[in-house]
């Protein structure tokens, strides 16, 4: 993925060096301007507005949930995955025109619901358990910062309609999981010691996961 990355920088970067074209400073025009986007970070909504030729400022929210249901051998599986964040920006125009430069903060509300129904005893920690449900929560970091490259063509342009792009990265730190049982009266006959042990494996295999990827794309309507 970074090889992706650094390739997709450099042509986009070599692109506006070489087709910026600068303008008096008083041809520049910085109107507000509204772009719906689709990322992978769901669907969503930007406000961004230009102060100087070099520096803007956006604001906007993502959405999307997608919920996962099935079956196989002896247990049934629900799953529930919500991407949900509010984000705000301080976008660098280098060259005075459409590329920029990134930073900011996500308030971040993504995470990843679930549980599975055993029907036959379930192995946890090494010992077996007749169990109702398994229950499953991860969740992030509530603030997340961000740093990315991109261009909107209208930044800077008095063409009402444009076209966003943009690519980066955000630090979303180790994601927490938290696991839970439930079931009949010998349920509480579960020790502690082995669900904070499937736990423990489980959090071992996702602190690795800790920037999200982000590509985005939308239209964009200046007035």
């Amino acid at each position: 993925m970074k090889n992706i990355i650094l390739i997709l920088s450099f042509t986009l970067f070599s692109g506006f060096l070489c087709g910026q074209e600068n303008k008096p400073s008083g041809d520049y025009h910085l109107g507000f301007r509204i772009a719906p986007r689709i990322s992978t970070l769901g669907a969503g909504l930007e406000v961004a507005k230009g102060f100087t030729p070099n520096f803007g400022v956006r604001a906007g929210f993502n959405y999307f949930s997608y919920a996962y249901d099935a079956k196989e051998s002896d247990v049934s599986y629900d799953f529930e995955l919500e991407l949900k964040s509010f984000a705000m920006f301080a976008d660098w125009h280098p060259f005075k025109g459409a590329f920029r430069l990134s930073g900011g903060l996500l308030i971040n509300g993504n995470g990843l619901t679930g549980n599975a129904k055993p029907t036959a005893p379930v192995d946890i920690g090494g010992t077996d358990y007749s169990l109702d449900s398994i229950n499953l929560d991860i969740s992030y970091n509530t603030i997340a910062p961000y740093v990315g490259l991109g261009w909107d063509t209208t930044f800077g342009d008095d063409d009402n309609w444009g076209f966003a792009f943009d690519l980066g990265l955000i630090y979303s730190g180790s994601a927490e999981a938290a696991l839970s049982v439930s079931g009949p009266g010998k349920v509480a006959a579960i020790g502690a010691g082995d669900v904070k042990k499937e736990q423990d494996e489980l959090q071992n295999d996702l602190d690795s996961l800790k920037w999200w990827p982000v590509v985005s794309a939308g239209l964009v309507y200046q007035f």
